[in-house]
């Protein structure tokens, strides 16, 4: 029984996964990028831990909705919004027609300005 159900569990996996050429994900086509000029007091801070992002890509490729769902230091959740919104992207393809799609950008500071 159990391997009937591992078998039906890894048949879902593998058709959710099927990628053709007519569809692909979100490609960036300008980078994220943050410098320390682009945060205030960015002296004063210890810049260490995650933030994640939400947002969706259009069919223009551009950035909607943007919302920060975790983050260590609330100070820097507009600047990452501004950020975020500055990135374009080629449209998500789902059989080669542009879709809207849910994208999670998980952002990794290592500052540590202090040390």
């Amino acid at each position: 029984m159990r391997f009937l159900v591992c078998l039906i569990l890894m048949g879902l996996l593998t058709a959710q996964d099927l990628h053709d050429s007519l569809s692909q994900p979100p490609k960036a086509k300008t980078p994220f990028r943050l410098y320390y000029e682009d945060i205030d007091n960015y002296a004063k801070l210890n810049l260490r831990g995650n933030v994640l992002v939400q947002f969706r890509v259009d069919t223009d490729g551009k950035v909607i909705k943007p919302e920060i769902i975790d983050s260590f230091n609330t100070m820097l959740n507009e600047t990452i919004i501004d950020k975020v919104l500055a990135i374009e992207f080629e449209p998500a393809l789902q059989n080669g027609k542009p879709v809207e799609v849910q994208y999670m950008l998980p952002i990794m500071f290592k500052w540590n300005i202090h040390g």
